[in-house]
């Protein structure tokens, strides 16, 4: 009941946030300015650079920070300088919508950015469509959401949650008869798109239709709050069920612990995955050592394909020590791409006139080609990758793989 209680007040406060920020909004959208002023163009934004999603909200800020360097160095946009504008929502909702309706009124930004994580997110949504803003979204997922916006937020996620898990079983289908898993286990964080990861949304999708679908039993399925840090019992009781597939929909810091404990116990099941929050490409992840061998994990795209910026990306990286590409620089990445090649492609920053733009263009991204559907998501695609002996590599699809996919 509390819980329902909070996401009731937190509703409740977007709405009414939504009213005032309407009220503000010129001509039901223009978003007024045609890109021929001198002054700096301002792109706004929130990160939870303090609190639960402080790792992954600064890999985030870091991208900005180097694009919008690159940016000025090569004149700006439309001959103006970017000012980026990221402030800190310290991991709560309630903070991101305040910040975000003093970017959207006091600070005037030209351009908004999409804070990092769904529960964040969510509740900006009916804000910024309310001001007539687009939203450039490469800090969450959510099926529901992109529909609400009703074109008015635009993605770079490949996958959303009902398809967290769809890489995954197409992988497997690729094992040899007798490694392929029989019995799935599924441990889910009690998050919003964690849960459609699982569910599925609209009768589409989710962990557990796959499975159905493939002949696959579902004979665990557990959801744990965000505060959970030990999760040995749930494991345990995992082993006991025969689980030989274990899926594991969580956010980076709930699926690292996860996978340790699991080799602390001995736990190796056929199959690992990671599935919910792209873990195993966070600067972290050689840090768990040897209770990484074997997991697989999930990610938007890899070097070897090429994409437009993807040298750039992949020197970023580098530069800042990372072995492997987080998920995070590439959707990030590929958001200020889009914002790019979208007000220079339409020589404005008119936010009706930017999303008919975007709306019937294609856009040349990090993560490969963009043509977006009508809701403003991606098509999918996907990169399902292993980590074998500290490797780790692309198994699926073919077309990306280095490597096969292995079964211990």
């Amino acid at each position: 009941m509390a819980r329902t209680a909070r996401k009731l007040s937190l509703a409740g406060a977007a709405v009414t946030l939504a009213v005032t920020l309407a009220a503000c909004a010129s001509g039901g959208g223009g978003g007024g300015a045609s890109g021929s002023g001198s002054g700096p163009i301002k792109i706004g934004g929130t990160l939870g650079l303090t609190g639960i999603l402080s790792a992954s909200s600064q890999e985030y800020q870091a991208v900005y920070q180097d694009w919008a360097k690159q940016v000025n160095a090569s004149g700006g946009l439309l001959g103006r300088k970017v000012v980026m504008d990221i402030k800190n929502d310290n991991s709560t909702p309630s903070t991101a919508q305040s910040e975000y309706q003093t970017l959207l009124t006091s600070d005037n930004v030209d351009l908004l950015l999409a804070p990092y994580a769904t529960f964040i997110g969510a509740p900006i949504v009916p804000m910024v469509k309310s001001a007539g803003k687009i939203l450039f979204n490469g800090g969450f997922v959510g099926k529901q959401y992109f529909q609400q916006a009703d074109g008015w937020m635009v993605g770079t996620y490949t996958y959303q949650e009902p398809d967290y898990t769809r890489g995954l079983f197409e992988a497997i289908k690729g094992l040899p008869p007798s490694q392929r898993p029989t019995k799935v286990g599924i441990l889910t964080n009690d998050n919003p798109f964690t849960l459609v990861a699982r569910d599925g949304y609209q009768g589409q999708g989710g962990a557990i239709r796959y499975a159905n679908q493939d002949g696959l039993k579902v004979v665990f399925s557990q959801t744990y709050s965000a505060t959970t840090t030990d999760f040995t019992a749930a494991l345990q009781r995992a082993q006991a069920q025969g689980v030989d597939m274990l899926v594991i929909l969580g956010l980076p810091n709930d699926e690292d612990a996860i996978v340790k404990q699991a080799h602390v116990l001995g736990f190796t099941p056929k199959v690992m995955c990671t599935c919910g929050s792209q873990a195993t490409t966070l600067p972290n992840w050689p840090q768990l050592g040897a209770a990484t061998n074997g997991v697989i994990g999930t990610t938007v795209a890899w070097p070897n394909q090429h994409n437009p910026g993807m040298q750039t990306v992949v020197n970023f990286a580098k530069a800042r020590g990372e072995s492997v590409v987080p998920t995070y620089d590439f959707v990030a990445y590929a958001s200020l791409q889009v914002i790019q090649q979208a007000v220079e492609g339409a020589k404005t920053l008119n936010q009706q006139k930017l999303r008919a733009y975007i709306h019937s263009h294609t856009f040349k991204t990090v993560i490969g080609d963009i043509r977006y559907n009508a809701d403003g998501t991606t098509p999918f695609s996907e990169v399902i990758t292993q980590t074998v002996n500290g490797r780790q590599q692309p198994v699926w699809p073919g077309s990306v793989a280095t490597a096969k996919l292995t079964a211990p």
